[in-house]
């Protein structure tokens, strides 16, 4: 079980990690089985008690479309509905709470709030999270088996912060991004959307007529639990964005943790979620002899009855 620690992104700092790394740091290479990611990912799932109950989430994909294709094939919005009373459990409020702390553009340092406001809500958010029971299970699972970043509590924490919180440079060198702004919030560069692998973030930008958010098509679907989208922010296009669909955060947390420490690169981690085949795709990125997640998202794996059935249902 881990403990309620209080530890804030400076701690990082202040432990003295930092210090202490003299040569570049690397993920560690961990054994796990592709049966055993399969039996990790159906615990977090059944775990996932934060997730949208049938009926709370109402989707509607509309018209099929290309990365290619010109035309805007969706007249409507992706969210028909969204119960809101999800979005008033602890870990959904908290992190809406965290999306106005990002800039946009790459390029920019962050962040967009103050260093005070971001460290606050940010220790606030994984408090919670590592209070929820996949993440309990996932560490319990990395720490019986010996996986060097969850030697203990504290050191858990550390990386779980680092790579996923810390901020690191995309563009002209400047601290601008993290792995969580990238995969979960969404940014733009070079005149298209990057990231943004969060169905909780779309619906808020959906909803939000100043972030001039318009949806265009699916180019696959799996039922009410994955797409891969394509859509605008601020007329920058996202050809191709994939994400789960009623997923808690934490879920989505756990789920994309699990993979990176297992599965990254060509090596891609794939699970089964609700019958239907996924493969969560993702990638480090190493800085100044700091590693860090680069990106991770989820694609549709080979169908089959149990997800096809899934899937003409909606």
């Amino acid at each position: 079980m881990i403990p309620l620690i209080q530890f804030s992104l400076c701690s990082l700092f202040l432990l003295g990690f930092y210090e202490a790394a003299e040569t570049a740091e690397t993920i560690p290479n961990f054994s796990i089985s592709n049966s055993d990611i399969l039996k990790l990912a159906d615990q977090l799932r059944a775990q996932d008690e934060n997730k949208a109950k049938k009926g709370q989430i109402i989707v509607n994909f509309q018209g099929h479309t290309s990365t290619r294709d010109s035309q805007d094939n969706a007249d409507g919005k992706f969210f028909t509905k969204v119960d809101q009373s999800l979005l008033r459990k602890s870990t959904y409020e908290q992190f809406l709470k965290m999306c106005n702390n990002f800039e946009r553009q790459t390029g920019i340092k962050e962040p967009k709030v103050t260093n005070q406001e971001e460290k606050t809500e940010t220790t606030q958010f994984i408090d919670l999270v590592f209070q929820t029971k996949p993440w309990k299970t996932l560490y319990e699972y990395f720490h019986k088996n010996q996986h060097p970043f969850a030697s203990d509590p504290t050191t858990w924490r550390y990386w779980i912060a680092q790579l996923w919180f810390v901020h690191y440079s995309r563009a002209r060198g400047l601290a601008d991004t993290s792995g969580f702004e990238h995969v979960f919030m969404g940014e733009a560069k070079n005149g298209e959307v990057s990231g943004m692998h969060n169905w909780i973030r779309m619906y808020y930008l959906e909803r939000n007529s100043t972030e001039q958010f318009d949806y265009k098509g699916f180019l696959v679907k799996r039922g009410n639990l994955m797409g891969a989208l394509k859509f605008s922010w601020h007329s920058e296009m996202k050809r191709s964005g994939s994400l789960l669909i009623g997923t808690s955060p934490e879920f989505d947390l756990a789920l994309y943790t699990m993979c990176f420490l297992s599965r990254r690169g060509r090596q891609t981690c794939d699970v089964e979620i609700d019958g239907c085949n996924l493969s969560i795709t993702s990638y480090d990125i190493s800085q100044q002899g700091k590693i860090y997640i680069g990106s991770i998202f989820p694609s549709a794996g080979r169908m089959n009855d149990k997800c096809r059935q899934m899937n003409n249902n909606n």
